[in-house]
């Protein structure tokens, strides 16, 4: 097993943390295999794509949600 430290001092987005774990190796399959145990599935898709931005490569995972949210009333 190996384990991986992950260094936030100021946080980090879901999708920016699926997207460095996916460029580590870690394959998006997997990750799709373990979240689909929480029974979600059906409401949402995970999909990956490699980008370039400022000359820096990257793997940026995309959640898309397949349902509607509920209209928020601002307090």
């Amino acid at each position: 097993m190996k384990i991986a430290y992950l260094q936030c001092p100021t946080g980090i987005a879901g999708d920016m943390c699926l997207g460095a774990l996916v460029d580590m190796g870690v394959p998006l399959e997997y990750l799709q295999q373990q979240l689909a145990t929480l029974g979600l599935e059906p409401e949402y898709r995970l999909w990956a794509e490699a980008v370039r931005r400022n000359g820096q490569a990257a793997t940026k995972v995309h959640v898309d949600l397949l349902w509607e949210a509920a209209p928020t009333t601002p307090r």
